[in-house]
């Protein structure tokens, strides 16, 4: 027993010294992307069925001009707290996810962003157009730039 049930051998190895090739970052960022927009599909999917099945109507919100000139304007990490507060798991996927976005954009711009899209949406083809959708909401405004 190695502590509190995990075993040793339940942990990472570290590269042998004859293992040549070092992990690919951008292959890594595509993996989490992948894990991270199927789980937010089927939690979108659940949340829908949840709903259903309670006959509860989707809300939407009417927000009158006055109300909104009274808003306080808040930051995106005020935002995105409200929202991982309101909905803790599709909030923190979807943060995670815009997240994604953000490095994607660091490294390489636009173009960067639309090729790891393209190829991790690619992925699941039965999903292509959920995912693609998905994620052109979440990474909306990335660096100012982002429009799929």
């Amino acid at each position: 027993m190695f502590c509190a049930g995990f075993q040793e051998t339940d942990l990472p190895q570290a590269l042998s010294p004859t293992d040549t090739a070092p992990p690919n970052p951008l292959a890594q960022i595509e993996d989490a992307l992948d894990s991270l927009l199927t789980k937010l599909l089927a939690e979108w999917q659940r949340e829908r069925k949840r709903r259903l099945a309670s006959g509860t109507p989707p809300q939407f919100r009417v927000i009158s001009a006055a109300d909104l000139v009274a808003m306080p304007i808040k930051s995106d990490q005020e935002i995105w707290r409200e929202i991982i507060i309101e909905r803790p798991i599709t909030g923190a996927l979807e943060f995670a996810i815009h997240e994604i976005g953000e490095v994607l954009f660091e490294r390489g711009g636009v173009e960067l962003m639309q090729d790891v899209l393209e190829r991790v949406a690619s992925r699941h083809s039965k999903s292509y157009g959920a995912s693609v959708s998905a994620v052109d909401h979440l990474w909306d405004d990335v660096g100012g730039e982002w429009r799929c």
